[in-house]
């Protein structure tokens, strides 16, 4: 069973508005909120609108408070997502630059790098406050590191069948 809903119905001037969004070109989430408020002034309840709109009754809960507080404006309003990144673009390309050094280039005793050697040596060089190494990892992947000394005919390559 539904719960009861207590959030005001649009105006006519606000349906007008809503209709004229529908028909441009919208985002999909745009697209479902208008929709949403459009049924809701229509008279239909929360299960009927998720149900024919395919989301989950608690997306239209949380489309109808966002009018409630913030009026057309919640129709366009993008919700920010994830965290707030810890580090800054030129701190990964410094990240995938050393990685892609040889330690000894740098007067370090290893061959390769390994996520704690340079995640202590990013530290150790205060160009990271705290990583972890699998965030390092992620860092390196997505900024396509070549990695040296870990090339495809290492024998770390090999064994364990990837590069870091």
């Amino acid at each position: 069973m539904a719960r009861p809903l207590r959030v005001r119905k649009p105006t006519l001037r606000q349906l007008r508005r809503l209709q004229q969004l529908l028909e441009s070109e919208a985002s999909a989430r745009q697209r479902r909120r208008a929709e949403v408020l459009l049924l809701y002034a229509a008279g239909h309840d929360a299960i009927s609108m998720a149900q024919a709109l395919q989301v989950h009754p608690q997306t239209i809960y949380a489309d109808l408070r966002a009018f409630q507080q913030h009026g057309l404006r919640s129709v366009a309003q993008v919700p920010l997502r994830g965290a707030v990144a810890r580090f800054s673009p030129a701190q990964r390309n410094e990240m995938v630059r050393l990685a892609d050094t040889t330690p000894a280039e740098l007067g370090l005793p290893w061959g390769r790098w390994s996520l704690a050697k340079l995640r202590d040596y990013l530290q150790r060089h205060k160009m990271v406050r705290s990583l972890s190494r699998e965030h390092l990892r992620r860092i390196l992947k997505k900024g396509a590191c070549r990695c040296a000394g870990s090339g495809a005919n290492s024998s770390a390559s090999t064994r364990s069948g990837r590069r870091f």
